[in-house]
């Protein structure tokens, strides 16, 4: 697994513990973290992507915004996903999810990091499955 960059003492035991393999890859202005075999919910076309994520050269005292699926998602219903856009990273086509923090629930420098978002990822899957 590449290690181009590190995270944080805190990030690196959340997905440890959290049992996830990843890699944190540079890709031009950006640093990435690539989640091959991400689990996905049932209901979806694929069982397992793999997920990336974009941290803003701020991180973590700015959020993390959105999250990016190769092979590109779709729901078994065949109902579309709304805000979905095609985006080059690490060499592939990535399916980006335009998702965000709202106002209600905002980045939380400090407490927020990698795996609070993967939460927000989860959660992302699951509502929409609900839709």
């Amino acid at each position: 697994m590449r290690r181009e960059f590190e995270l944080s003492e805190e990030d690196e035991e959340s997905l440890t513990a959290r049992g996830l393999v990843w890699e944190a890859v540079k890709d031009e202005k950006s640093n990435l973290l690539i989640f091959p075999d991400y689990p996905v919910p049932a209901g979806y076309n694929h069982s397992q992507v793999t997920a990336a994520l974009r941290l803003p050269p701020s991180y973590p005292d700015d959020q993390i915004d959105m999250v990016y699926f190769l092979p590109a998602l779709a729901l078994a219903s065949g109902r579309p996903i709304a805000q979905l856009s095609m985006q080059p990273l690490n060499g592939n086509q990535y399916q980006q999810w335009s998702r965000h923090r709202t106002q209600a629930n905002p980045w939380r420098p400090g407490l927020d990091n990698v795996c609070t978002h993967l939460l927000q990822v989860d959660n992302w899957l699951e509502r929409e499955l609900k839709k």
